[in-house]
């Protein structure tokens, strides 16, 4: 049964801390929401995709660990002649300034068109660590709007809404991903890839995995049974996305140096085998299994190094 129009305020939990229900209120803001006045619901599995913030998780003590990478975007929506082009551009060369003067910051600026004259402009950076950074990634953003070509039409008077940011929590950043009743999908695993900053398409599968746990469990008899199947779903992130991210933790440690980042795009950039090799590996475009000698490469180094 799906209620809409509810949010939910918080966990029940057993005397022995089992996650067995939620509480929840009718969110005001709409017409006619699924419950009349709060109420409690029990259920034998509760699902925690509620973002970045994961209130469920932290209510009940899973906090995020500070020694994994937290990213960083920002993003506004301009009316632009770009909005004709046919392909995603991506800004690779980041200047916390003047270009060319200034240092490099460890992300990436996109530029794609959303359709209806419109295009989605943003830029993304990273540090290895969740604490806060000094950066003012706002002002990093008007900078770059202000040395883009004029006829591209980055201006405040084109631009439609406000300078909108968001923190990416990476690299499974809040775990357990199942214990105790409670299971995490998406952003409230800290699932965004170090990589890239994507997190849709990890939720997806987080999302997938998990409904494989729960059908298998439903299928038990005894409750140590189910335990066992859902205990699986974090076994399955793992062997999806661990070995992958631990090499993602390692890039962002290496990149947050601006003297690397020069390195990197100064002797890197106009190699096209490397590139190659950097672009499936950044854009997780890579074959798990099969493929080509640059897959394999790949993933022989994601089985080297220990699941995140």
């Amino acid at each position: 049964r799906l209620l809409t129009g509810v949010t939910v305020t918080g966990p029940v939990t057993s005397p022995t801390g089992r996650v067995t229900g939620v509480e929840a209120r009718p969110t005001s803001r709409v017409a006619y929401p699924g419950i009349e006045g709060p109420t409690t619901f029990t259920a034998p599995l509760v699902v925690d995709a509620g973002g970045v913030s994961a209130r469920l998780a932290t209510a009940v003590g899973r906090t995020k660990n500070e020694r994994r990478p937290m990213g960083v975007a920002v993003r506004a929506y301009f009316r632009s002649p770009r909005a004709k082009d046919a392909w995603m551009e991506s800004r690779l060369e980041l200047w916390d300034g003047k270009p060319g003067k200034s240092d490099l910051l460890p992300g990436y600026g996109w530029i794609w068109s959303v359709g209806e004259g419109l295009v989605n402009v943003g830029l993304g950076s990273v540090s290895s660590r969740a604490s806060a950074t000094a950066i003012d990634y706002r002002a990093v953003f008007n900078r770059w709007m202000d040395n883009v070509p004029a006829s591209w039409g980055f201006t405040k008077e084109n631009q439609v809404g406000g300078l909108v940011s968001a923190a990416l929590p990476m690299a499974f950043n809040r775990k357990p991903h199942y214990a105790d009743g409670l299971m995490l999908l998406g952003d409230a695993g800290g699932m965004v890839s170090p990589f890239n900053g994507e997190g849709i398409a990890q939720a997806l599968l987080s999302g997938r995995l998990a409904a494989q746990a729960a059908a298998q469990a439903a299928a038990r008899s005894t409750t140590s049974g189910r335990e066992q199947v859902l205990a699986q779903y974090p076994k399955a992130l793992r062997a999806e996305m661990g070995g992958y991210y631990t090499l993602g933790r390692v890039f962002v440690a290496l990149i947050e140096h601006p003297e690397v980042m020069r390195l990197c795009t100064r002797y890197g950039l106009p190699r096209k085998r490397l590139m190659k090799l950097v672009t499936k590996l950044l854009s997780d475009g890579w074959e798990r299994r099969g493929g080509d000698g640059i897959d394999h490469f790949i993933q022989l180094l994601t089985r080297m190094v220990p699941e995140a």
